[in-house]
């Protein structure tokens, strides 16, 4: 099986930053015990503090698949439009080397 990276480009709504980076915090733990979860790490823009990366790193696709409809990722995406400022990006990435 081959890993899933996912670069995930956030934007908050103006004074919304913080919802963001709470909402990050309460799924944190519970998305890295998720199997197959690699990495999970949220990266503020140092140019823009309304924009956030979220880096993911998934064993299998199948795990990306499974972590995508659990309970409380259904739920963090129904929520996640009271602070977004749009959509998130989700972008595929692979080593290049």
């Amino acid at each position: 099986m081959e890993e899933v990276n996912l670069l995930v480009f956030i934007e908050t709504m103006p004074g919304k930053r913080n919802e963001q980076i709470e909402a990050f915090r309460k799924l944190k733990p519970i998305v890295l015990a998720e199997p197959g979860c690699l990495r999970y790490e949220l990266l503020s823009d140092d140019t823009d503090e309304n924009k956030f990366i979220l880096v993911e790193k998934w064993e299998s696709q199948a795990a990306l698949d499974a972590h995508d409809e659990s309970e409380h990722m259904v739920a963090a995406d129904a929520h996640s439009p009271t602070f977004r400022a749009g959509p998130a990006i989700v972008k595929r990435a692979s080593a290049a080397v």
